[in-house]
C-alpha cells in the first residue's frame, strides 16, 4: 500500500514539472500542490524530486507574485497567503514588495499587524540587503507594531526580535546581542506561552546554554572560577522542564491535530533532549520524522540539536564507527535523521571557509602546502566556501575544477579522506607544470596576440594571462571546448556549477543532482559542495567584485552604507545578462581580474552590463588581499585563512623621491588594513562569534626586537632564541622565503617546494596550537573535531623540510645552497644570473667585447668627418615625435593621446618584447629551471 502511494505521489510530482501550466488548475492551486507533494516525498526520503517540486513552485509563485503586484488594488488575505508561500521558497524580496504595497493601500488592523510581522520576518532575511541595514530595519518595523511596549504579548514579534538578535549576534558576536535575543525570547514564552507554544520559550533556553557556554570558556581563558554557567543551565534546565509540562496541555486545547504538527512535536524533543532526556527525545523526534516537513525544517531542527549537544560535551561519533556504539544524544538524533545522521552531526561546526590570500604563484604555491595538510587532517571535506584573491584565485580554480570533477563523478558515500589527499597531490603536480611555463613571459611570446592587444579595442594583458590561465592550469584538470561561434574557448563561469552524483536510498541507483543547492543541502552531505568566490575591486564604486559560478557583481554585506556612499552595482545571475559575452563570461578571465596586479596589467572591463557605464576590475587584493571578508559575508562560523601576502618590510633608510613615497605610503595603509581585519576575527572568535580561527602567514613566529637609539643608556638585551622557529624552519631560510617575489614568472623546483613545504609545516603546527589552547578550555574532543593528529603523508615537497630545518650558517652545503637560491628568489629579473657563475660571468665577457669594438671603431673613426642632410620631411618628423613626447603625459585627459600611448607602448613589447621573450623561453628560462632542480639540491 505504501509502495501504490509512492507511486502515485511521483507520478502527480512529474506531471506537475513537466507541464508549463497545469491544465485547468490556476497557478496559486498548482503551487500549493507543489509544496504539499515536496513535504510528502521528503518525509518518505524522495529528495530529488521533493527539491524539483521546490524550483517548479518557486518558478510559479514568482510569476504569481510579479503579476500581483502589477494589479492596480490587492486582496488583503490572497496577498498574505502568497506572501507566506513566497517566505517558503527564499522570495524574500518579491514577498517584501507585496508587504509595503499593501500596507500602503492599507488594510484591516488584524490583517495589518500580521503582514507587518510578515515584511519584517521577509526583511531580515533578504539577502539582498546588507546584514546590518536588513536587521536595523527589521527591527524598526517591529517597533512600529509595539515591540518595546511593555504591553507587548505577541509572540509573533517577539519572537522575531529574539531571532534577530541572534543573528546579530553569530554577525558582531557581541554579548549585548545575545543577551537582547534571550530577554525577548523569554518575553515571548511568558507573557502569552498559551499562543507561543514553545517557539519563543525552547529559543530562550538554547540562548540560555549559549551564554552559560560562552561564560564557561571565557573564565577557562582567563583562567579564573566560573561563577556564570551552572546558574545559567539551571535557568534553562527549569524553563526547559516547564516546556514538557505545559505544552502538552496547551495543545490539546488548541488543536486536536497538534501531534501532526512538526514545530510542536520538535520543540517537545528538544526540551527533552537539552534536559539529557534522551530517549524521550528520540520519542519525539521518531513522531516528528513520521509528519510532513520541508528539508529546511528538518536542517535547522538538526543544527539546533547538535549544538546543544557539543555546548554539553558530547563529541560526535567517528567516522565508520557502529550506531549501537555512538552516546545517547546522537542515537536519539539518528531517529530523525536516519541514514544520513553521521553526515548531520558535523554541522556543529557551523559554516567553514577557506580564505587564500593574494602574493602571485608565491602565494599559489604556499596554499598547496596548505592544502596538503588540511587534506592529512580531513578538514577539506568540510570547507563550504572558498574565497580567492589573486594568485589564491588562481590556484584556488584550479582545486575548485579538480574537486568538481570528483564530487560529480563520486557519491558522498564513496568520497574519504584518501580522496582529497589524492586529488592535492594531482592538483600539484598539475599546478606545478603550469607554473613552470614562464606565463609572465609567455603572455608576449605569440605575435599574433601581441597584434591582438595592440588592436582590439577591451583586449589587453589581463585576458591574455587569462587565456593562458586556462591552456596551462584548467585545462589540466578537464579539457574543455566551447560550442558556440563568437565567444572565446574558454570554460564560461556558469558551469562551474557542482552537481554532485547522488545516491538515490529509495531506488538503490544514483543521479546527478540538477537542483542541488548548497546553503539548503550541505547539511545532509559529509563532503561539502564548496561556493567559489572569485575576489575582485571594482575601480568604479571601490567595493569589492565577486565572481561566482552563480552570479557576478557586488555582494551587499560588504558596502557600509553608513560611511560608504558609492552606489554598489547589484549582483545578478549570467543568465539575467544583457549580452552573450556577459553571459558566458569566461573564469580565465575571472581569474585574470582577481589577479590583475593595477599597473602591471590592464583592468579588466565589462561593457553594456550596466546603463552608461563600463566597469573596471583590477587585483581583489587591493579590497582585501586575504579573502575573509568574502567567507563573513556568507556567513562562515569556522574560518581557514592561509595569508602569503607580502608583507611591508622595515627599511633603514626609506627613499625619498615622490614615487617612491607614494609606494611606500600605499604598503604602509595595505598593512594597516590587514592588521586591522585580523584583530576584527580575533575578536570574534573570543567572543564567539566565530566557532574557530585558524590564520596563518608567511613571517609567523619571526619576532622583531625594539631598536635602541644612539648611546642608549639602557639596551634591550638581546633575546636568545633557537634557530629554527616553532613550526621547524630556520628562521633565515623563512625570512628569504617571505621575500620571494610577487610574480607570475618560472618558479624553480627548490623555490616552489620550499614554499609548499612552509605552508604545510606552518599549517601542522597551527593546528596543533589550535587543539591545545582547545584542550586548555576543558573542551571534549580536538578542535573543530578534525584529526589534528594525522600522520603526515610522503609529499613531492617532503624531502625539503630537513634542508629547510637547517641552519645555513653552520656549514651545512645544502642549507647554504637553498639560502643562496631564495636570496636570489626575491628578484624579479636576473635571477639565472645570480644562480650561475658561468652565465654571468659569459654575459659580462660579452659586455666588455661589445664595450671594447665601440671603443675601437670610435678610434678609428675619430677624425673622420660625417655630412648629415635633414630635409623638410625629416625635421617635421623630429617636431612630430617632439610634441608626442610632450603630450603623452597628458594623453589622461585625451582619449586619443591615451591610445596612442597605449600602441607605442604596445607596439614596442609586441615586436621587441616577441624576440626577447622567445629567447628567454628558449634559453634562459631553462638554464634558471636546470639550476633550481631539487635533486641537484638533494645531491650535493
Amino acid at each position: 500500500m505504501a509502495k501504490q502511494n509512492y507511486k502515485k505521489l511521483i507520478t502527480q510530482a512529474q506531471e506537475l514539472i513537466d507541464q508549463t501550466q497545469p491544465s485547468g488548475t490556476p497557478a496559486d492551486s498548482a503551487a500549493d500542490k507543489c509544496l504539499m507533494l515536496s513535504k510528502q516525498l521528503y518525509q518518505q526520503g524522495e529528495v530529488r524530486v521533493s527539491r524539483q517540486l521546490l524550483v517548479k513552485a518557486r518558478e510559479l509563485l514568482k510569476q504569481q507574485g510579479e503579476a500581483c503586484l502589477a494589479k492596480t488594488a490587492l486582496d488583503e488575505t490572497e496577498t498574505l497567503t502568497l506572501t507566506k508561500r513566497l517566505k517558503n521558497v527564499d522570495e524574500h524580496a518579491l514577498a517584501r514588495e507585496l508587504l509595503q504595497k499593501l500596507l500602503a493601500q492599507g488594510c484591516s488592523d488584524d490583517l495589518a499587524i500580521k503582514a507587518t510581522q510578515q515584511l519584517a520576518l521577509n526583511t531580515y532575511k533578504d539577502g539582498e540587503l546588507p546584514p546590518d541595514e536588513r536587521y536595523s530595519q527589521a527591527l524598526t518595523i517591529l517597533e512600529g507594531i509595539g515591540l518595546r511596549s511593555s504591553d507587548c504579548k505577541d509572540p509573533e514579534t517577539l519572537g522575531q526580535a529574539g531571532a534577530i538578535y541572534k543573528r546579530k549576534f553569530n554577525r558582531s558576536g557581541r554579548l549585548e546581542d545575545l543577551q537582547a535575543a534571550h530577554y525577548f525570547y523569554q518575553r515571548g514564552w511568558t507573557k502569552n506561552p498559551q499562543q507561543d507554544m514553545g517557539y519563543c520559550g525552547i529559543n530562550a533556553a538554547f540562548i540560555l546554554d549559549k551564554l552559560a557556554h560562552r561564560a564557561h570558556v571565557n573564565a577557562a581563558r582567563e583562567k579564573i572560577p566560573d561563577t556564570e554557567c551552572e546558574s545559567l543551565r539551571k535557568q534553562a534546565g527549569d524553563l526547559r522542564k516547564q516546556l514538557l509540562a505545559d505544552l502538552p496541555n496547551y495543545a490539546t486545547v488548541q488543536d486536536q491535530n497538534i501531534l501532526q504538527q512538526w514545530w510542536f512535536l520538535v520543540s517537545m524533543a528538544e526540551a527533552a533532549f537539552g534536559l539529557g532526556q534522551w530517549d524521550e527525545a528520540g520519542k519525539w523526534l521518531e513522531l516528528a520524522k513520521n509528519t510532513e516537513h520541508f528539508e529546511w525544517e528538518q536542517q535547522t531542527t538538526t543544527q539546533q540539536l547538535v549544538a546543544i549537544a557539543r555546548m554539553h560535551g558530547f563529541v560526535p561519533p567517528a567516522e565508520g564507527q557502529s550506531a549501537k556504539d555512538w552516546a545517547a544524544p546522537w542515537q536519539a538524533l539518528s531517529l530523525l535523521l536516519g541514514a544520513d545522521a553521521p553526515a548531520s552531526f558535523e554541522c556543529f561546526r557551523g559554516k567553514v571557509g577557506l580564505a587564500l590570500s593574494g602574493g602571485g604563484f608565491r602565494a599559489s604555491l604556499y596554499h598547496l602546502g596548505v592544502l596538503a595538510r588540511l587534506a592529512e587532517v580531513d578538514a577539506l571535506r568540510s570547507v563550504e566556501v572558498l574565497s580567492t584573491v589573486s594568485g589564491g584565485s588562481i590556484v584556488g580554480a584550479h582545486y575548485y575544477l579538480a574537486l568538481r570533477k570528483m564530487l560529480m563523478e563520486k557519491t558522498d558515500a564513496e568520497i574519504s579522506r584518501d580522496d582529497y589527499i589524492k586529488l592535492v597531490r594531482e592538483v600539484i603536480t598539475q599546478f606545478f607544470n603550469g607554473v613552470s611555463k614562464n606565463l609572465r613571459v609567455r603572455a608576449l611570446a605569440s605575435l599574433p596576440d601581441n597584434f591582438k592587444m595592440l588592436f582590439q579595442s577591451g583586449y589587453g594583458r589581463s585576458n591574455r594571462m587569462g587565456e593562458l590561465y586556462e591552456s596551462y592550469f584548467y585545462q589540466q584538470v578537464e579539457a574543455y571546448q566551447v560550442a558556440t561561434d563568437g565567444l572565446p574557448n574558454m570554460r564560461p563561469m556558469h558551469d562551474l556549477r557542482i552537481h554532485p552524483l547522488t545516491a538515490d536510498q529509495l531506488g538503490n541507483t544514483t543521479f546527478t543532482d540538477e537542483n542541488f543547492r548548497p546553503q539548503q543541502a550541505n547539511w545532509r552531505r559529509r563532503s561539502k559542495v564548496p561556493t567559489l568566490l572569485l575576489n575582485t575591486t571594482s575601480l568604479n564604486s571601490g567595493h569589492n567584485w565577486h565572481f561566482t559560478a552563480s552570479f557576478m557583481g557586488e555582494p551587499p554585506g560588504l558596502t557600509g552604507q553608513d560611511i560608504d556612499m558609492n552606489q554598489r552595482y547589484r549582483r545578478l545571475y549570467y543568465w539575467q545578462a544583457p549580452t552573450e559575452k556577459l553571459k558566458h563570461y569566461p573564469l580565465g578571465y575571472a581569474v585574470a581580474a582577481s589577479a590583475g596586479v593595477p599597473a602591471l596589467f590592464d583592468p579588466l572591463e565589462l561593457e553594456d552590463l550596466y546603463p552608461d557605464r563600463t566597469i573596471r576590475l583590477v587585483d581583489g587584493g587591493v579590497h582585501d588581499n586575504q579573502g575573509v571578508a568574502g567567507l563573513l559575508d556568507e556567513s562562515c562560523d569556522l574560518i581557514l585563512c592561509s595569508d602569503a601576502s607580502g608583507q611591508m618590510d622595515d627599511q633603514a633608510s626609506p627613499k625619498k623621491s615622490a614615487l617612491s613615497v607614494f609606494f611606500r605610503s600605499d604598503s604602509i595603509l595595505q598593512d594597516r588594513v590587514r592588521e586591522a581585519q585580523y584583530q576584527d576575527l580575533e575578536a570574534k572568535a573570543k567572543n564567539n562569534a566565530l566557532q574557530g580561527l585558524f590564520f596563518i602567514h608567511l613571517k609567523q613566529d619571526l619576532h622583531s626586537d625594539p631598536l635602541d637609539w644612539i648611546q642608549c643608556d639602557n639596551p634591550t638585551p638581546e633575546p636568545q632564541r633557537p634557530h629554527c622557529t616553532d613550526y621547524g624552519i630556520d628562521r633565515g631560510q623563512q625570512r628569504r622565503l617571505a621575500q620571494v617575489r610577487t610574480d607570475l614568472d618560472t618558479f624553480t623546483e627548490v623555490e616552489a617546494y620550499a614554499l609548499m613545504a612552509s605552508g604545510y609545516a606552518m599549517t601542522k603546527h597551527q593546528l596543533s596550537e589550535l587543539d591545545r589552547q582547545h584542550q586548555d578550555l576543558q573542551l571534549n574532543g580536538h578542535w573543530a573535531d578534525f584529526d589534528i593528529q594525522a600522520p603526515a603523508q610522503d609529499w613531492p615537497f617532503s624531502s625539503i623540510a630537513p634542508i629547510l630545518a637547517a641552519d645555513p650558517e653552520a656549514g651545512d652545503s645544502k642549507a647554504k645552497d637553498l639560502a643562496m637560491q631564495l636570496n636570489a628568489s626575491s628578484l624579479l629579473a636576473g635571477k639565472a644570473f645570480v644562480l650561475i657563475p658561468t652565465l654571468k660571468y659569459a654575459f659580462i665577457a660579452c659586455g666588455l667585447l661589445l664595450l671594447a669594438l665601440l671603443i675601437y671603431w670610435i678610434k678609428q673613426n675619430w677624425l673622420d668627418n660625417t655630412t648629415i642632410t635633414l630635409g623638410v620631411a625629416s625635421i617635421t618628423t623630429a617636431i612630430i615625435i617632439t610634441l608626442v613626447g610632450v603630450l603623452l603625459p597628458f594623453g589622461k585627459y585625451l582619449q586619443p593621446l591615451d591610445t596612442a600611448r597605449k600602441w607605442i607602448g604596445l607596439a614596442v613589447l609586441g615586436t621587441v618584447g616577441w624576440v626577447l621573450a622567445n629567447l628567454h623561453l628558449k634559453f634562459f628560462d631553462q638554464w634558471f629551471k636546470q639550476r633550481g632542480k631539487l635533486q641537484r639540491l638533494l645531491d650535493l
